[in-house]
């Protein structure tokens, strides 16, 4: 006879189970813990030391937000590549507007918002209002804010650091993990909350993963949609200025490590480029997934030709397991009708 008590808490158990969904976030974070300890154990035995986390974290952290950024466009079936120019500009605005003082650091900030609201104000009214390809808008923008940030520069500027306060906050740690990936982390939680539990944010993904039921309902879908490019253009910016901080002098390839990066993280993290609901806490675990395999083929001594390779092979294989792991109802019913298992059709008699 088995315990009433026990027996009950095994069909609670058994009912856990049942009810428990893979879903892309528990995928992501299997790989990362996995990839984490074959940093540790296999490719570097002092992979978790301060030293170590003091130099990788504001990696990540600096990935976590633009890419997060990138979330916000790729929700709305878009895709940003403006990202490296746009990050580009904030280093430029904060090397050039501040003049390497403190006390001209907040005025520089605040062009770097405005810059920034400009970018993505063109980009999204370009894209939803006109009804633009994303890529070649998204594109041309991009060229035409790096062309500017060029002219704005100049080839050799006479400020060669960013104000110490910036450099000095973006360079900080709290035993070996960065403020900066703190920070990021941060930003992350608030931004899930923001998508699923603030009305704004429901609408917003609510007008991405189903516009025309949207607009029946009587969302302005399309303004939503453009404050997505708004709100990825100043996550952007935050990422840039960060970043600028972070290695104190900037120059015109600020931003560019960061664009195919920031896709594979979203695409990691379960999103599709088709538009569609996004997580930033599976978005931040791509992240670091992508940033900690980089830093692995470097302290083995791959080049950056084969780290690129691996980059858009890990940006293929992601896509094609998320196209699986959505329609895998779908492909094993397509696999039982080619095999002839769910037709129901017996041999004949002989």
């Amino acid at each position: 006879m088995s315990d009433p008590g026990n027996g009950g808490l095994d069909a609670s158990v058994i009912r856990t189970l049942r009810e428990f969904r893979l879903t892309p976030v528990w995928v992501i974070s299997a790989a990362v813990i996995l990839l984490l300890l074959v940093s540790q154990f296999i490719v570097t035995s002092a992979f978790f030391s301060q030293g170590t986390l003091s130099t990788l974290t504001p990696l990540v952290g600096i990935l976590v937000l633009v890419a997060t950024g990138q979330a916000f466009v790729i929700s709305t079936g878009g895709i940003d590549l403006s990202l490296p120019a746009t990050m580009t500009l904030m280093g430029a605005i904060v090397l050039k507007q501040s003049e390497g003082q403190n006390s001209h650091l907040l005025g520089a900030l605040v062009l770097c918002a405005v810059a920034c609201v400009v970018i993505g104000l063109i980009n999204g009214i370009l894209v939803e209002a006109l009804r633009l390809s994303s890529l070649v808008v998204t594109l041309a923008v991009g060229q035409l804010v790096s062309g500017y940030t060029q002219l704005y520069r100049g080839n050799v500027p006479s400020i060669q650091h960013v104000p110490e306060n910036i450099s000095e906050w973006a360079g900080a740690d709290l035993g070996g993990v960065s403020y900066i990936l703190i920070f990021s982390c941060v930003l992350a939680v608030i931004a899930t909350y923001f998508l699923h539990r603030v009305v704004i944010g429901r609408r917003l993904v609510a007008s991405s993963t189903a516009e025309r039921a949207a607009v029946l309902s009587g969302l302005k879908a399309p303004l939503y949609r453009i404050s997505a490019y708004v709100v990825a253009a100043l996550v952007y910016g935050v990422g840039g200025v960060l970043a600028a901080g972070q290695i104190q002098t900037p120059d015109l390839t600020l931003g560019e490590p960061y664009l195919l990066t920031s896709v594979v993280a979203v695409v990691l993290g379960g999103a599709v480029l088709t538009g569609g609901r996004v997580s930033p806490i599976a978005t931040l675990m791509g992240a670091v997934f992508i940033t900690v395999l980089d830093f692995d083929l470097r302290v083995e001594g791959y080049s950056s030709g084969v780290r690129m390779i691996i980059q858009g092979a890990v940006l293929v294989i992601g896509l094609s397991l998320i196209y699986v792991f959505r329609n895998r109802e779908s492909i094993v019913r397509a696999l039982q009708r080619r095999t002839g298992l769910g037709t129901g059709r017996t041999e004949p008699a002989k």
